[in-house]
C-alpha cells in the first residue's frame, strides 16, 4: 500500500468545495493508494468534521482534523473584504506540523481531482525543498503576479498545489525563514502565501502543468483567448498545454467564470461530485446564495 500524506486548509466558507475536491481525490485513488488526509483549520465543527470523515469509511484512507489558531499569524497581512485570511499561510507550516513526514503533498480546496497522486509523490525532489506548477517567468514583465527583485527563481510558482520535502525543510529551517519573510514584506504581499513561499524558498522544482490545469485551459477547446493563456504562453508553449490538458491531473477553479459551486451552471464533472457527498456539506451553492440575495429585498 503506497501510503500518501495530503493536507488542506480551509474554513467553514469553504465546506462544499473542500467536500468536493477530497470526495474527487478518494474516488480517483488507485486501489493500492492510502491518503493520509490532514485537514487545518480553526473554525469548524465536530459535526462537520464527522461528516467529513464519512467520506473515509470503507476506504484505504483517513481524514484527521487539526485546530491551528489563526493568532500564528496575527501580524501577518490578509485581504480588507476578509476573502483570503490567515488560514492561506497554514500551508507554510506543514513542515513542522507533520513531522513524521519527510514528504506531504498540499492542494488547495478550489480543484478537482482527475487521477491518483502516486507519481507525482514519488518524483525525486531530494535538492529541492519543494516543487510546484509554474506560471510564469520571473522578471519585470509580469503580467499577473507581482514582481520581486528579492525571488531568487527564474519562475514564479502557483501555491495551489504543492509537494513539500519536509526532512530538508526542517533542516533549513524554512518554516522560520517563512515568518521572518512575512515580517520583512508584509504590505508588499499581493498573493500573500504565493509571495512567501516564492521569496522565502530558490529552491523549487516546476511539477508538470498536468498538477495545475486551469479551468479556463480545462473546458475550453481553443483556450488562447483566456486570461491564463495571457501569462502562461511566456512560459509553455500551446502545444505542451495541450498535451499536459490531456494528462490533467488536477483542476483549479482560479480565474473567470469563477468558483464552480457559485455557478448557476455548474461544470458537469464537478456538479457529479456534488451529489456524491453527504447532504450536510453541499452549502454555498447558487440556489443558497441567491435565497439569501431575494431574502434581503
Amino acid at each position: 500500500m503506497n501510503k500518501i500524506p495530503v493536507v488542506f486548509t480551509f474554513d467553514k466558507r469553504i465546506i462544499l468545495g473542500a467536500a468536493v475536491s477530497i470526495k474527487s481525490l478518494i474516488d480517483c485513488a488507485h486501489k493500492d493508494t492510502s491518503y493520509d488526509i490532514y485537514i487545518y483549520q480553526d473554525d469548524i465543527s465536530e459535526k462537520t468534521q464527522k461528516e467529513f470523515q464519512k467520506m473515509a469509511e470503507n476506504t484505504n484512507h483517513k481524514i484527521t482534523f487539526c485546530f491551528v489558531p489563526r493568532e500564528k499569524f496575527k501580524n501577518a497581512p490578509i485581504n480588507k473584504n476578509g476573502s483570503w485570511r490567515e488560514i492561506v499561510y497554514y500551508r507554510l507550516l506543514i513542515p513542522d506540523l507533520l513531522p513524521n513526514y519527510d514528504k506531504v503533498i498540499y492542494a488547495d480546496t478550489d480543484v478537482l481531482f482527475k487521477g491518483d497522486l502516486t507519481e507525482v509523490y514519488n518524483t525525486n525532489i531530494d535538492e529541492f525543498e519543494c516543487a510546484a506548477v509554474g506560471m510564469e517567468p520571473n522578471n519585470e514583465n509580469m503580467i499577473c503576479h507581482k514582481y520581486f527583485p528579492e525571488n531568487k527563481n527564474d519562475i514564479t510558482y502557483i501555491s495551489s498545489f504543492i509537494l513539500f520535502n519536509s526532512k530538508k525543510m526542517r533542516e533549513e529551517n524554512f518554516v522560520k525563514r517563512m515568518f521572518d519573510t512575512v515580517r520583512e514584506f508584509n504590505t508588499r504581499l499581493k498573493f500573500f502565501d504565493l509571495d512567501v513561499l516564492n521569496i522565502t524558498c530558490d529552491k523549487i522544482l516546476n511539477l508538470p502543468f498536468r498538477y495545475g490545469v486551469f479551468q479556463s485551459i480545462y473546458y475550453n477547446e481553443d483556450f488562447k483567448g483566456g486570461y491564463e493563456y495571457s501569462f502562461l504562453k511566456n512560459l509553455y508553449t500551446e502545444e505542451y498545454l495541450k498535451e499536459e490538458k490531456a494528462k490533467t491531473i488536477l483542476v483549479h477553479y482560479a480565474g473567470k467564470p469563477g468558483k464552480p459551486w457559485r455557478l448557476k451552471n455548474i461544470p458537469k464533472d464537478y456538479k457529479e461530485y456534488m451529489d456524491k457527498i453527504p447532504k450536510s456539506l453541499k452549502k454555498y451553492t447558487f440556489r443558497d446564495i441567491r435565497k439569501k440575495l431575494f431574502s434581503k429585498v
